[in-house]
């Protein structure tokens, strides 16, 4: 292992908020991957290498670089190892679009089921900043379970300013307050009733864990690795939504190429 490989990978590894070791490992050889401290196509170090840098037994990294091949970071190649993939999944969505749509893409339609539509204090900071507000600010805060055939496939939570919903007009709050009959994601109904005015955007993509509450609504263990997207979108240039995507990838094969919409 040389030295900057060493240095991007090495160092303990904490399995804090229920996140599995076997997540961590895969985060920290994904950054390793994308800011090129292992290299396209290199070989990566021996499953003894990699446990002895990050202080995890054999199993947890193997178990994370089995994730890395379902991901398609890491190939193997019989009698030799695993190496990094010649060319890898990219970071950004080529265009943000309702997550249904994106979902609806890769096999049959889904449903959304609406579980919660509330007006509450924006926080933490995070959320405040990403649609524009000050911490304790309202804003609305909407969940949904998006499922196909019946089964859960994806948990989302979208966040959109209170006061700056208000001032699009009643049609505009009710596309988000509302319980609506034919449920969809507060993007789809906004867009609906607004046109496509939003942009640009960012998407961030990693990978956690549901948690016990959201994995329930999921039907996951609370420790089963899923895939998270965090969504920003300005209107008119300022900010205005924030959504973060669940979803479970073992019945969603999603292939998604990135750049932030324009």
């Amino acid at each position: 292992m040389d030295r900057r490989t060493e240095a991007a990978l090495a160092g303990p590894l904490e399995s804090t908020g229920g996140i599995p070791l076997r997540v961590a490992v895969y985060s920290r050889i994904t950054e390793a991957i994308r800011d090129g401290s292992l290299p396209i196509a290199s070989l990566l170090p021996s499953e003894t290498e990699l446990g002895a840098a990050m202080g995890v037994s054999r199993t947890v990294v193997r178990e994370a670089l089995m994730l890395l091949e379902e991901d398609r970071f890491v190939r193997s190649r019989r009698g030799i190892g695993r190496f990094v993939a010649d060319r890898l999944p990219h970071l950004g969505l080529q265009k943000i679009r309702p997550i249904e749509d994106l979902l609806g893409e890769t096999g049959q339609p889904v449903q959304v089921r609406r579980t919660q539509n509330a007006l509450q204090p924006s926080s933490p900071a995070f959320t405040a900043d990403a649609i524009g507000i000050l911490p304790g600010e309202p804003s609305w805060f909407i969940e949904s379970v998006i499922s196909r055939d019946g089964a859960p496939i994806a948990l989302l939570q979208e966040h959109v300013p209170a006061e700056g919903l208000d001032r699009l007009g009643p049609a505009a709050v009710a596309a988000v307050a509302d319980d609506q009959a034919d449920a969809r994601s507060v993007l789809s109904a906004l867009i609906a009733v607004l046109g496509p005015t939003f942009g640009p955007g960012e998407t961030d993509i990693t990978i956690g864990v549901p948690g016990a509450t959201r994995g329930k609504l999921l039907g996951l263990p609370a420790n089963s690795p899923v895939l998270i997207l965090t969504q920003t979108l300005e209107r008119e240039g300022h900010p205005f939504y924030l959504s973060k995507a669940l979803i479970n990838t073992n019945p969603v094969q999603l292939t998604i190429s990135h750049s932030a919409q324009s």
